[in-house]
């Protein structure tokens, strides 16, 4: 029996998680409400997420440009929960993972992983947190024989050396 999702049918995502509330470097329980999955999107329960030294410099405001409170994390891996009528890669079960996105909707859709406003609803938050709502496109499907702590961070460090590399 398939779980799809329409724009209709959900209307709000509550999600809890973890975020940092000011520079100093403490994660406090958070939460919040994510955006509605639309037809093109999948919903992923969050089972592992890596920790990335970016996340720190993020959290700490190092970067310049933090809107507080901030949901870190760009290495997540989860279970598939529901997917939209238009979604084709993944199914109900599967485990995929979200890296890190900076640019892959480029203007004028363009939102980061986490910490960017989307033009029609809340901000992105990373994946220190139960639940996320991600467009398929932006999602690989993990085998399941894989660790899932060990998948998680490949998300960000392989795929950074990989582009060095090609």
């Amino acid at each position: 029996m398939s779980q799809e999702i329409s724009v209709v049918e959900e209307q709000a995502v509550k999600a809890y998680g973890w975020a940092a509330r000011e520079s100093a470097r403490v994660l406090s329980p958070f939460h919040f409400t994510r955006r509605t999955a639309d037809n093109n999107d999948i919903s992923i329960k969050i089972l592992s997420c890596g920790i990335c030294h970016s996340d720190l410099h993020f959290a700490k405001d190092e970067v310049g440009m933090i809107i507080y409170p901030i949901v870190p994390g760009h290495e997540i891996v989860g279970e598939v929960t529901k997917v939209g009528c238009n979604v084709t890669k993944f199914k109900v079960g599967d485990i995929a993972g979200v890296g890190c996105m900076d640019s892959e909707n480029y203007c004028p859709k363009m939102v980061w992983t986490y910490n960017n406003p989307n033009i029609d609803g809340p901000r992105t938050f990373g994946g220190y947190y139960n639940k996320l709502v991600v467009d398929e496109h932006l999602a690989v499907l993990i085998p399941e024989n894989l660790s899932l702590q060990g998948t998680a961070p490949m998300l960000c460090a392989r795929i950074t050396v990989y582009s060095l590399m090609r």
